[in-house]
């Protein structure tokens, strides 16, 4: 049985992550500022990930982590109020990096001694977003994950030497709980969002999820990749009916 560490565990995503991995059968760590699922063979912790000296000395205790999950971060309410450029403060411009960003790479850095102690298949799997690629508004956010794709990239050959393959998974707008409280001043949102897929409609934090086990344990000769799950969204924006 391989362990899986899994940040931004009790989140709509997250959950549902640690849940894909103990049904495929798999031991689950889990991080978060908050409990989360509780669930047999699962260990949740609470943990802030800004916290960089209680991280590493957490990692340090884990038994060898063979495939690391980073899901832990979002887009700040600030930035969903839809100010202006000019408005939005600099300081959640900052959080945001931090947030999305700097957190990741912490975690890479607290884990990757200990995955060097496992044996057999190793990988990192990131989250970026669609958000990356075409975004309106959310500057902060979407710096961050476009930065996630640098750092995938930049890292590739080093973690490969090792051993270590690492991705990207790239979902579209995703109505979690949290999402879906944080847009509630705009109840039109999601449904609009659907209908411009064409898929028309939105995916799953279960769809994801898949996505995450997917690239960690089953497509094994995948590196330095970006996985798009979007429901289609980056393709094309309009309705096939209207075209």
């Amino acid at each position: 049985m391989t362990t899986v560490l899994i940040t931004g565990s009790a989140g709509g995503i997250g959950s549902a992550t640690v849940r894909a991995f103990l049904t495929a059968g798999h031991k689950v760590v889990g991080l978060d500022l908050k409990q989360g699922v509780q669930e047999a063979g699962y260990e949740a912790l609470v943990l802030d990930l800004a916290n960089e000296v209680e991280l590493k000395d957490m990692c340090k205790r884990l038994e060898p982590i063979n495939h690391l999950v980073v899901i832990a971060g979002g887009a700040l309410p600030e930035e969903k109020s839809n100010l202006p450029v000019t408005d939005l403060p600099i300081q959640a411009f900052r959080q945001s990096i931090e947030n999305n960003l700097i957190t990741a790479f912490s975690t890479i850095q607290a884990a990757l001694p200990n995955m060097l102690k496992a044996k057999g298949d190793k990988s990192i799997t990131l989250t970026t977003s669609t958000d990356a690629f075409v975004s309106y508004g959310l500057p902060g956010y979407a710096a961050a994950k476009a930065g996630i794709i640098g750092l995938v990239h930049s890292l590739t050959g080093e973690l490969g030497f090792h051993g270590i393959r690492i991705n990207a998974v790239a979902p579209g707008d995703v109505p979690t709980p949290r999402n879906q409280r944080e847009w509630a001043h705009r109840p039109e949102w999601y449904p609009n969002l659907a209908k411009q897929n064409p898929l028309n409609r939105l995916c799953t934090p279960e769809e994801i999820a898949e996505t995450f086990l997917a690239l960690s344990v089953k497509l094994t000769g995948m590196t330095g990749q970006i996985l798009t799950v979007d429901a289609g969204g980056l393709v094309s924006k309009i309705p096939y009916e209207e075209q």
